[in-house]
């Protein structure tokens, strides 16, 4: 059992300072999209507060199309997964991919913002059902992806510049697509999440808080 956790672990954690890297990215992301409604002007405000009743009109009047939105939600993090794992076999490629995972970082703190705004305290649960259960697999998708392809960078400048001759490149390109497995399953279990659960979920909310 405890040799099973520690390759579990060694899988999600093989370099600590790249973790932590790729984690404060993610954070960051995060804290920027929650603090981005601040600087964003009234017209914009409107918007944002528009497409959030809709959204929520629409969900409460079952106006949503599960099998849609698990599609959309697939096809938008598959991409995602695939880009980044490619870039990160190219030396050029480490820098997209922080911005990419920032990116997606701020979409989650955008999100959250968003609700709050509309709805304020009350805005909070709702928000933490829309985010939470997706957001949580997909930080989990961003940190394997991110660690592996600043790893796969790392490795890849080491062996063409450096000349190093002692790592196991065979090794680590078995185990790159291992965590691209890993990804692509987690992110089919993320989608079926936001197609099916978490509309049920804020249907839910929606009735007895909002």
């Amino acid at each position: 059992m405890n040799k099973k956790l520690n390759r579990g672990l060694a899988i999600i954690i093989p370099d600590k300072k790249v973790n932590t890297f790729i984690m404060f990215i993610i954070i960051l992301g995060i804290i920027s999209g929650s603090l981005f409604l601040v600087v964003l002007k009234d017209t914009d405000h409107s918007q944002v507060i528009e497409k959030i009743n809709t959204f929520f009109t629409n969900i409460n009047t079952n106006n949503i199309n599960n099998i849609e939105a698990f599609k959309n939600a697939f096809i938008e993090n598959i991409i995602f997964v695939i880009l980044v794992w490619i870039l990160g076999m190219s030396i050029i490629g480490i820098i997209i991919n922080i911005f990419m995972i920032y990116l997606k970082g701020f979409i989650i703190g955008f999100s959250l913002s968003s609700f709050f705004l509309v709805y304020k305290y009350k805005g909070l649960l709702a928000a933490l059902i829309y985010v939470f259960p997706t957001s949580i697999i997909n930080i989990l998708v961003c940190l394997l992806l991110g660690v592996y392809s600043v790893l796969f960078t790392i490795n890849l400048w080491k062996i063409i510049f450096l000349k190093e001759k002692d790592f196991n490149m065979k090794r680590f390109i078995k185990k790159y697509f291992l965590v691209l497995i890993i990804c692509i399953i987690l992110i089919i279990i993320s989608s079926l999440t936001e197609g099916f659960l978490v509309p049920s979920l804020l249907k839910l909310v929606i009735k007895l808080f909002i």
